[in-house]
């Protein structure tokens, strides 16, 4: 599988799931892409846990569907997301890691079209922990 990389969120990502635990990794998140020129909807788990930015409650409430998607949900609940995401027209999705997209996921995804990565976005633009990670993985930074 190829790594990801900034040209693959083609300027904008909508980013599904994450909870209240994570709140520190999504602000994070939320701010390396944006700081990359990446505009973010996001689409928490939880969107009432006080992120200091706008979530989105539903696909309904998103002034537009991007054409990727990172996506941070607990693989029992990824086919039906999956199945969301391809009929809003999403091309390309991120998975964070096998805990949300097993082998059956990624072959779904390759019949209906969907270009996917296994990765954490935060190798491409983050520094400190996650820049060291991305050097381990092999993964080159992108940073503005």
């Amino acid at each position: 599988m190829e790594k990801i990389n900034k040209a693959f969120f083609d300027g904008e990502v909508l980013i599904c799931g994450c909870s209240k635990q994570d709140n520190l990794y999504y602000k994070n998140m939320y701010k390396a892409f944006t700081d990359n020129g990446i505009k973010v909807y996001p689409m928490p788990t939880t969107p009432e846990s006080g992120l200091g930015f706008e979530t989105y409650t539903s696909f309904d409430d998103l002034p537009k569907v991007p054409n990727s998607a990172y996506v941070l949900t607990h693989k029992n609940q990824t086919p039906a997301l999956i199945e969301q995401l391809d009929q809003l027209g999403v091309k390309r999705i991120v998975f964070f890691g096998k805990v949300c997209a097993d082998e059956s996921t990624l072959e779904t995804c390759r019949k209906k079209g969907i270009q996917t990565r296994i990765g954490c976005p935060m190798m491409l633009f983050g520094g400190g922990f996650h820049r060291l990670h991305a050097f381990f993985a092999g993964v080159k930074q992108e940073r503005s």
